[in-house]
């Protein structure tokens, strides 16, 4: 009974000794009474890898060669045409009269349809200007008849203000009147000279005979403005010619030219026994 007794204690205590030299070679105190963890095994270090910064680093050679030899085999860009005096000249001539630059090499159709648009363009500028001045007569003379004014020398806001007013009563009551007592309610003095300043008398002075006579003005005065709206759009358009006609002579300056176009009218005897026989054509070459 005592021999297994003593095996046991000595088991025990060779279990303890174990323990306490591990914690002592590790310098952790075992606590009471714990278990000592068996030893793990060293992890071998990865091995390191010649001419890479990292384990997981890719190699990009590859990739440098085929970028390289993709931008090896790029064709270099065409550069834009340079301004030369050839093609500036014959942007200037465009910008000029839109055709003439299309005459001189040689497109004379594309210079036809500029110049042609050039002469419409102008046309209807004059028509336009024409037209307004018209219109412009039209309606001081009905001022003039009706209005009992005259407006020669008179500024587009007076001519604006005898059009939406019966007479200068109906304005020097409902404009001048209002905006002085606006102005000066508690000033009787400014007010009053406030009115002496602004009110209209003597010859700027008016009284349409009726309403219909007030709307005829006002419809011939928005007609001649119409007019003069559509004079600027014609000049408008007439930069927008010339700047297309430029594009399109820059375009085409230093190239190839075109083939010669011609038309020939031929008249030629017709052969055989009647003399007075005639063969008549016309012939383009192109």
């Amino acid at each position: 009974m005592r021999r297994p007794i003593a095996a046991a204690l000595l088991v025990v205590a060779l279990a303890a000794g174990w323990s306490a030299a591990a914690a002592a070679a590790s310098g952790i105190e075992p606590a009471p009474g714990a278990r000592a963890a068996a030893p793990f095994a060293a992890t071998p270090a990865a091995p390191e890898l010649p001419g890479l910064a990292s384990a997981f680093a890719l190699e990009t050679a590859a990739f440098d060669r085929l970028s390289g030899g993709d931008r090896a085999g790029r064709k270099p860009r065409a550069g834009l045409p340079a301004l030369t005096a050839e093609r500036g000249r014959i942007l200037l001539r465009s910008l000029t009269v839109p055709g003439w630059g299309q005459a001189t090499l040689g497109h004379r159709t594309a210079a036809a349809v500029f110049g042609v648009a050039e002469a419409g363009i102008w046309t209807a500028f004059t028509s336009f200007r024409i037209q307004q001045q018209m219109r412009r007569e039209s309606y001081e003379r009905t001022a003039m008849v009706l209005g009992g004014i005259s407006l020669e020398g008179r500024d587009e806001e007076f001519r604006r203000l005898l059009g939406n007013y019966l007479s200068s009563d109906d304005y020097n009551q409902y404009v001048v009147y209002r905006d002085a007592a606006n102005l000066y309610y508690d000033d009787p003095a400014a007010y009053r000279a406030y009115i002496e300043a602004h009110v209209l008398r003597g010859a700027d002075t008016w009284a349409w005979n009726d309403v219909s006579s007030l709307l005829r003005y006002r419809d011939q005065r928005k007609n001649a403005q119409k007019a003069e709206k559509r004079a600027n759009t014609a000049l408008i358009l007439a930069f927008a010619n010339r700047l297309v006609s430029a594009l399109h002579a820059a375009r085409f300056a230093g190239g190839p030219e075109p083939p010669p176009r011609s038309w020939d009218i031929e008249i030629a005897p017709a052969g055989g026994d009647d003399a007075t026989a005639f063969r008549f054509g016309v012939r383009t070459r192109f």
